[in-house]
């Protein structure tokens, strides 16, 4: 089915809605668990590298998320897949805000991983094709509600005086109200795209943007997750007063996006990524400053902004296929999983001040990745 006539089939403003409330519990839940990450520490009596572990199950199960969406979209329409997600979504949060010890707080972590991976898999590939000609602009459209919700959830952890409880039970309402929406949608089955021939040299290519893209997201969700306790460790901040400073680096983050889209018409992918890495790496060295700290996090967030967006344009323009998109989407997720555990063990060994030094090691580790994609391509 011809995406023209697959839109013909999906009544717009319903589809609208499903995309907006889609993309607004995905932002909402992706900085959740750094807000609450000092609570559950204090509840559960955890250390950093113990805290560390809920962020790499999570992380661990958006992997396998995304890689359940790609395996279901053989047979399984995307109204059905975003209906699964939202279900495994609603559970994850209720699971987080009941769970006894924190061995099932672990669990419902990895619950909330894997419905993500789903539901962003899902929607995004969803949209970039039920529009026909206009999916590119919709699709922009829709997903800013991400960053809205990113700037809500701080904001509701932080006016919650840093209790996560009520936030996530929002979002397990939120996601219980889209779960009837999904089904009066008629969609067609997902499309499969064709499985991509990689030669030796797009191997080595499809390698380094597994490595790019992996650090990326280590340093954009370790920022996320760790910035409450470094600033709540450096400034003797209350969790409710440092969740509402995070809300900052979401913030410049969402602009930073809007202002991406303009710069992207001006400059090169690889040259746009390798600038917003420089930047943001500046401005990581800056936050081991603590009375700067809050500011630095804030740069960070507009610094970060083009580098998924516009790394995904420079991937499809050199390793053409959606079997590369999809291999490289599902890696990302595994950054937090890898670099988490680090942040948290570094941070036990020397304080709170190592956390910005270890997310600008990470930054460092992309950009040099990043240099080296660029110098590999260059004619």
């Amino acid at each position: 089915m011809t995406p023209t006539r697959a839109a013909a089939l999906l009544p717009p403003r319903r589809l609208a809605a499903a995309g907006l409330g889609n993309f607004l519990l995905l932002g909402l839940l992706y900085p959740m668990l750094g807000p609450a990450l000092p609570t559950l520490s204090e509840q559960f009596h955890l250390s950093g590298k113990g805290a560390s572990l809920l962020l790499s199950l999570n992380s661990a199960g958006a992997f396998a998320g995304v890689l359940l969406a790609g395996t279901l979209s053989r047979s399984w329409p995307p109204p059905r897949r975003a209906a699964l997600a939202l279900g495994l979504l609603a559970a994850g949060c209720l699971g987080l805000v009941l769970a006894p010890t924190f061995g099932l707080a672990l669990a419902a972590s990895g619950l909330l991983g894997l419905g993500f991976g789903v539901l962003d898999l899902t929607t995004n590939v969803w949209l970039s094709t039920a529009y026909g000609e206009r999916s590119a602009s919709m699709l922009n459209l829709l997903s800013a509600s991400f960053g809205v919700g990113a700037v809500l959830a701080p904001l509701a952890v932080g006016l919650a005086g840093g209790d996560f409880h009520l936030p996530l039970l929002g979002c397990a309402a939120l996601a219980a109200l889209l779960l009837p929406l999904m089904f009066t949608l008629r969609g067609a089955s997902g499309e499969v795209a064709p499985t991509a021939t990689f030669t030796g040299r797009s191997r080595a290519l499809l390698l380094g943007f597994v490595g790019l893209f992996l650090t990326y997201v280590g340093v954009e969700g370790g920022v996320g997750a760790w910035e409450v306790t470094h600033l709540q460790g450096v400034l003797d901040l209350s969790t409710g007063g440092a969740a509402s400073i995070t809300a900052l680096f979401w913030v410049s983050f969402t602009l930073g996006r809007v202002v991406s889209a303009a710069l992207a018409l001006r400059l090169e992918p690889a040259r746009l990524v390798v600038l917003a890495l420089l930047l943001a790496a500046a401005s990581l060295a800056l936050a081991c400053v603590p009375a700067a700290a809050p500011v630095a996090y804030t740069l960070t967030g507009l610094f970060l902004a083009p580098v998924f967006t516009t790394g995904l344009v420079w991937l499809a323009r050199t390793v053409p296929g959606g079997g590369a998109t999809t291999l490289v989407f599902a890696s990302a997720f595994l950054g937090p999983v890898l670099f988490s555990p680090v942040v948290g063990a570094f941070k036990d060994m020397y304080g709170p001040t190592a956390i910005p030094v270890t997310l600008l090691g990470v930054t460092l580790l992309c950009l040099a990745v990043a240099l080296g994609l660029r110098r590999a391509l260059r004619p």
